[in-house]
């Protein structure tokens, strides 16, 4: 009979405490009162914003200024992705080439860009392998937008 009034005693006190403390430890270490628990945003969500907020992007599009353009301020769909490259080859016709890799197992095309002025020296990059890789294919993209600014500035 003593350890359950004891044991009651103790899940009372544990409860009591429980409900006046306002503050929760976060995964970092810091306290937070309950009300400053962050609300969780869906980046699905955040990056249709962007879309809305920085769309209309292809035509502001200029040789030397690839790399300010509003296509890297968001993380694009494989259809925009394909639309700024393409755009890319169009206005480089002499430096900048596309042409199809392969299939992937769904039978969409994979496409490879070659970027040369006719001497023999080259760079390789490869992303957009795998899902789990997203910031592979911002991080190409800006790099080949720079490199083409570079070479028309």
């Amino acid at each position: 009979m003593k350890f359950s009034l004891l044991s009651a005693i103790a899940l009372f006190a544990a409860a009591a405490t429980a409900q006046t403390s306002n503050t929760v430890a976060g995964i970092d270490g810091h306290a937070r009162m309950l009300q400053e628990d962050f609300v969780e945003v869906d980046d699905a969500e955040l990056n249709r914003e962007c879309h809305k907020q920085n769309g209309n992007y292809i035509p502001s599009l200029k040789a030397g200024q690839y790399s300010t353009s509003a296509f890297h301020n968001c993380f694009r769909t494989i259809d925009q992705i394909y639309e700024f490259t393409d755009t890319l080859v169009k206005q480089n016709p002499t430096l900048l080439s596309k042409f199809a890799i392969s299939k992937t197992y769904n039978n969409a095309t994979i496409y490879g860009y070659k970027l040369t002025n006719g001497h023999s020296q080259s760079l390789y990059f490869q992303s957009q392998l795998h899902a789990r890789e997203w910031i592979a294919g911002s991080s190409i993209l800006f790099s080949f937008a720079s490199i083409l600014d570079d070479i028309t500035n």
